[in-house]
């Protein structure tokens, strides 16, 4: 790579790792465009120019942050197969719950509020489902999965399950280490449903461990107990 791509590239990853500070910092509902090219010291034209626009800017910002340090690198480089692939899943959305919950705050805020928002969360729940599919493709090889699953199907299922989980934990329903528990109990039931052999005891055993730590949290903002609701 010629040494003018380079900087190029550097350039552009630091904008974006300075555009996800600044969702960290001030949510991403206020943020403007001159915000954002203050925060990165470039003109706004430049940001329009690399980006098209604030909304596709903070999608990337956001997108490749997902794929690249979240599940992507892990999951592309590592050995990890089947029933394993799919517990990594789990873990890894787990400890960007845990290590940035005010980013993640941010980001289902974002999800929540706009069309480019929803698109975004389109396109996250798609990678989750992409490496989902694939462990689950494997346990099939490995003949540990019911001849009647769709694995299309599930692999959605399972993505989907990521998503309602992050839900609650940004509702305050759950802590961030309920995130966890919450994501890895529903989607060890599926599988529980859908698998045979070693499979099925691996995911037995989570569902197991994370049973004890699903229960919703009372939640102050709504005034809710848990086991209370409509009281």
């Amino acid at each position: 790579m010629k040494l003018v791509e380079e900087q190029s590239l550097e350039r552009h990853e630091r904008i974006l790792e300075t555009v996800r500070q600044c969702i960290v910092e001030k949510g991403v509902i206020d943020l403007t465009i001159r915000d954002l090219a203050e925060s990165c010291r470039v003109s706004v034209p430049t940001l329009y120019r690399r980006f098209g626009s604030k909304e596709q800017l903070l999608v990337e910002a956001i997108r490749s942050f997902f794929d690249s340090q979240v599940i992507g690198d892990e999951l592309k480089n590592g050995n990890l197969r089947g029933a394993d692939r799919l517990l990594a899943i789990v873990d890894l959305c787990g400890k960007t719950i845990a290590d940035m919950p005010e980013y993640n705050q941010q980001l289902f805020a974002l999800f929540m509020s706009s069309d480019f928002g929803a698109r975004l969360g389109w396109d996250i729940t798609e990678s989750i489902t992409f490496y989902a599919r694939q462990g689950l493709l494997e346990i099939e090889q490995a003949g540990e999965m019911h001849d009647w699953i769709d694995i299309n199907v599930l692999a959605e299922r399972v993505a989907a399950q990521c998503i309602i989980s992050a839900l609650e934990f940004c509702n305050g329903d759950v802590s961030t280490k309920g995130f966890v528990a919450v994501f890895d109990y529903s989607a060890a039931l599926l599988m529980l449903a859908s698998t045979s052999g070693e499979t099925h005891a691996t995911f037995k055993t989570r569902a197991l461990q994370s049973q004890g730590h699903v229960r919703r949290q009372a939640n102050p903002r709504l005034q809710r107990t848990p086991g209370k609701i409509g009281e």
